[in-house]
């Protein structure tokens, strides 16, 4: 099988595909419809790759193309999952869905709580944190996705979404940018919002090992 993965930071996903006897095509730059055809993957892989995958080839590959999300969806669907879920006082985690033609509203394949102390982590580490949780996550269930074991869930809510430049001006209050202490964070963006405390989710389809 041939897995292509469009990210900036692939490393990780590499050997979970090779372990499979799997070869793999990286990529990072904007892919047109004939790129697609010409590289003729079997599935697709996207983790941070903040760029257009077009209809037809959304088509094309239905219920091929997984993407790497490091919120717990339906919260914090679009960019800066993990800023947000500060902001908005939201549950935190990873998921790994389907794309479909929405902002990360296509069914999930499986998802990980995970608890995040807001007077350890800063934004910065609570995205390292992210991305080695949703990393393992991948690791130990590309093979169930692969071979069609794990099935996936349709979303039943869809939560508002975000784009990087909703950020822009929330992010300038900051002290320390992404080094800012999460709990500080949370009380100056929440003053800044008027953001109330959030409900939890509903947790289907998590995992924790």
């Amino acid at each position: 099988m041939h897995v292509l993965i469009l990210s900036p930071y692939p490393e990780a996903l590499i050997a979970p595909v090779t372990a499979r006897g799997d070869r793999v095509t990286t990529r990072s730059d904007l892919l047109s419809e004939a790129d697609f055809a010409a590289i003729r993957p079997d599935w697709i892989i996207s983790y941070g790759y903040r760029r257009l995958i077009t209809a037809p080839v959304l088509e094309q590959y239905a219920d091929r193309i997984v993407n790497l999300h490091i919120s717990l969806l339906p919260y914090n669907r679009g960019a800066d999952p993990n800023f947000w879920s500060w902001v908005d006082n939201t549950p935190k985690g990873v998921t790994l869905h389907l794309i479909d033609g929405g902002m990360d509203t296509g069914p999930i394949l499986v998802q990980r709580e995970v608890e995040l102390d807001p007077d350890i982590e800063t934004l910065k580490s609570s995205y390292v944190r992210l991305r080695q949780e949703i990393e393992d996550v991948f690791a130990r269930h590309w093979d169930a996705i692969a071979s069609g074991r794990l099935q996936p869930r349709i979303q039943t809510t869809c939560l508002p979404m975000h784009r990087a430049a909703d950020k822009t001006t929330l992010f300038a209050l900051l002290p320390e940018g992404w080094d800012t202490r999460a709990r500080t964070a949370m009380r100056l963006l929440s003053d800044a919002t008027g953001a109330g405390e959030a409900g939890s989710a509903d947790g289907q389809g998590r995992t924790t090992n």
